[in-house]
């Protein structure tokens, strides 16, 4: 029974190892300007921020709700996105 449930467990970490990936590559794609910098940079944030908790929630094992580390590593993955917003929004008033 426990080895049945370690290769369940191994093959969802692989699969969101491959999604990281794959969210990766998709912003290395993004960033050839194949868009506008605003549109850009909500993707790339949308990015972040599912990475952010595809990390936290299946590598750094902080899904329990009281967890303190928890609640900053999400409030974190909330910050940085706005800031690429922020950062892609004043870009394109720039540009």
């Amino acid at each position: 029974m426990k080895i049945m449930q370690a290769d369940g467990q191994e093959r969802q970490v692989t699969l969101v190892w491959l999604g990281l990936v794959a969210l990766t590559l998709g912003s290395a794609w993004l960033g050839e300007g194949l868009a506008s910098i605003g549109i850009t940079a909500a993707l790339v944030a949308l990015i972040v921020a599912i990475k952010g908790l595809l990390v936290i929630r299946y590598y750094m094992g902080l899904t329990g709700r009281g967890s303190r580390l928890g609640q900053v590593m999400r409030l974190y993955f909330v910050v940085v996105p706005l800031l690429i917003l922020l950062a892609g929004g004043a870009g394109a008033v720039l540009s």
